[in-house]
């Protein structure tokens, strides 16, 4: 129902959403929705609009923690994992009309924890992976340069990953070493659904 709202409002205040976009050199903004990357990364937006294609740059990045108990005792006090996650993205809009679009582009998302824990031996994991995304949303651009766009559904295609853990205690063990990759490469493509993205326009 909100999302609704927020349709039809953008309908009635962005008419002509093709030609406000012709107008405009540059736009920034920013996106968040429900995908993991975005809502850890909150990244920013700069594009390149026109009336029937626009060309972006996405990069941000963030923190995110979660906790463990590495005990069977209550009282035992929980460690906390810091995350790092990071977000790059060349991106791309295909307009079928004024505001409906398909979205498209290619996306390089990473991953950085200090402290992980496997087979009893603590590890430094960087993950990264490239993907290509695809999805269908609406985007209206207002006369006063302002845009509002909802990516309805995201879907991701991997291209390519790469893991790398380095043992940080202990003296490092080729089979642990290849456990311990092969375990946490065990990830699917990124996707998401009601991605938010607002923007100003010059």
């Amino acid at each position: 129902m909100i999302v609704l709202s927020l349709s039809c409002g953008s309908m009635a205040l962005a008419a002509d959403s093709a030609t406000n976009r012709k107008d405009q050199t540059v736009r920034l903004g920013m996106k968040y929705g429900l995908h993991l990357m975005y809502y850890v990364s909150s990244p920013f937006v700069l594009e390149i609009p026109g009336e029937d294609f626009t060309f972006g740059l996405v990069y941000g990045s963030g923190k995110f923690q979660t906790s463990s108990t590495s005990s069977t005792i209550k009282s035992y006090p929980k460690e906390t994992d810091t995350w790092v996650f990071s977000t790059t993205e060349l991106t791309g809009r295909y307009y079928l009309g004024n505001s409906l679009n398909i979205p498209f582009g290619v996306a390089m998302y990473k991953i950085h924890l200090d402290d992980w824990e496997y087979l009893n031996t603590t590890w430094e994991l960087d993950y990264s992976t490239t993907q290509l995304n695809l999805g269908i949303g609406n985007e209206w651009t207002y006369d006063w340069g302002g845009s509002l766009g909802i990516d309805y559904y995201q879907g991701g295609i991997k291209l390519s990953d790469k893991i790398t853990v380095t043992q940080k205690d202990g003296t490092e063990d080729t089979a642990s070493k290849q456990s311990a990759e092969k375990e946490s490469t065990d990830l699917n493509a990124f996707e998401g659904a009601l991605i938010f993205t607002f923007g100003f326009g010059f």
